[in-house]
């Protein structure tokens, strides 16, 4: 194998697959690259059995093909430390991987391609295409929500429900619910129910880009979801598991409504989260007639308390919530105003864009 490419060219795909190594592995192959040259094109994996992740370059100078694994970490920080307008030669000398590029030289340790692991190639039953925006709106809108090492390993994901031209996105830990929705004459009347696990839901996010104007290709196999977009291929397994009935979690029987400024609400939760316990992050919300009180404590003794004004006309009330939920609520909403929907205390509040948008979400409150 032997190949010339800029430094540039190798090192946007090779920041793109890094996300995907681990750095603690069992299987030592498992931190490198598979390395993988053709007549004129490079192609960068890296797979941590539950991913893969493929990113290709084209070649502008003739190569000579062949594959070998090396480390990933090694082969990204050489190349981000060498300079900008570098050109770097890649020659495989016997067990070793020569990288010249100027007066510096790095000889680099290799493992056989062979040995490098692959996700089993499925039948994918389900295929469209969607634009990179759509997709990654459809993600960033409800990712937050999704549970952390929860001990039901369905909720450690993002559920997707596609069926009659709609894709559903969900995500709850059982404490708040996001839920969006988005409509597209390429989204197939097919019936598919997923659930993408937490990681590739953030690798995802992290490789999508919503100003880009190519659409990805969308692949849904009974184990596998793979999105191929216009320079890189990633495969996904899935959770094979039921997802519960999310429904259940949006309040229907609504009796109060308040409108508020979403800029206004947002400030006041970030200057009173500072004062709120560190441990349990609660907050008081304390409603009157179109006024709204945000009290904050600790164990120190300390108070912090925000006032805003607010349309409601309801009775008075006091609901506790944890700061850090209503945050990423309220950050993940871009309208002007925000809508808050509920009935007591005690259930679950909706929120959701005053203009009624495509997303909703529910908080589930907390006792103070």
């Amino acid at each position: 194998m032997k190949v010339t490419i800029p430094r540039a060219t190798m090192l946007k795909p090779l920041q793109m697959i890094s996300g995907v190594v681990e750095r603690r592995q069992t299987l030592p192959i498992l931190s490198n690259v598979l390395v993988r040259v053709s007549e004129d094109q490079l192609s960068l994996t890296a797979t941590d059995l539950e991913i893969e992740l493929i990113g290709t370059v084209p070649l502008t100078e003739p190569a000579t093909p062949g594959a070998l694994t090396v480390s990933a970490r090694k082969l990204l920080d050489i190349c981000r430390a060498l300079p900008e307008d570098a050109e770097l030669q890649f020659i495989l000398e016997g067990e070793h991987l020569m990288l010249r590029s100027g007066k510096s030289r790095f000889m680099l340790t290799t493992l056989p391609a062979q040995d490098f692991p692959n996700i089993e190639d499925s039948p994918f039953n389900t295929e469209f295409t969607l634009s990179q925006a759509h997709l990654k709106s459809l993600l960033t809108k409800t990712h937050f929500a999704m549970g952390q090492q929860d001990v039901r390993h369905y909720l450690n994901g993002a559920f997707i429900d596609i069926h009659q031209g709609t894709m559903k996105c969900v995500a709850t830990d059982g404490h708040r619910l996001a839920y969006t929705i988005i409509q597209a004459e390429s989204i197939p009347d097919k019936k598919t129910k997923i659930i993408l696990p937490r990681k590739s839901v953030l690798e995802l996010m992290r490789l999508l880009d919503a100003d880009q104007e190519e659409d990805v290709k969308i692949c849904i196999g009974e184990h596998h979801f793979r999105v191929v977009g216009p320079d890189f291929t990633f495969t996904s397994k899935l959770i094979n598991a039921q997802y519960p009935d999310y429904e259940k979690l949006i309040p229907r029987t609504i009796e109060n409504t308040a409108i508020a400024s979403r800029e206004s609400l947002k400030q006041a939760l970030v200057r009173a989260s500072i004062l709120s316990n560190e441990k349990f992050r609660g907050i008081r919300f304390q409603l009157d007639r179109d006024l709204l009180r945000i009290v904050a404590n600790n164990p120190e003794q300390e108070e912090a308390e925000e006032l805003i004004h607010l349309e409601y006309e309801g009775n008075g009330m006091e609901i506790g919530f944890n700061v850090a939920y209503l945050l990423d609520v309220v950050s993940t909403i871009d309208s002007k105003d925000i809508r808050w929907s509920f009935s007591d205390p005690s259930g679950g509040v909706l929120i959701e864009p005053h203009e009624k948008g495509q997303s909703l979400y529910v908080v589930m409150p907390m006792r103070l």
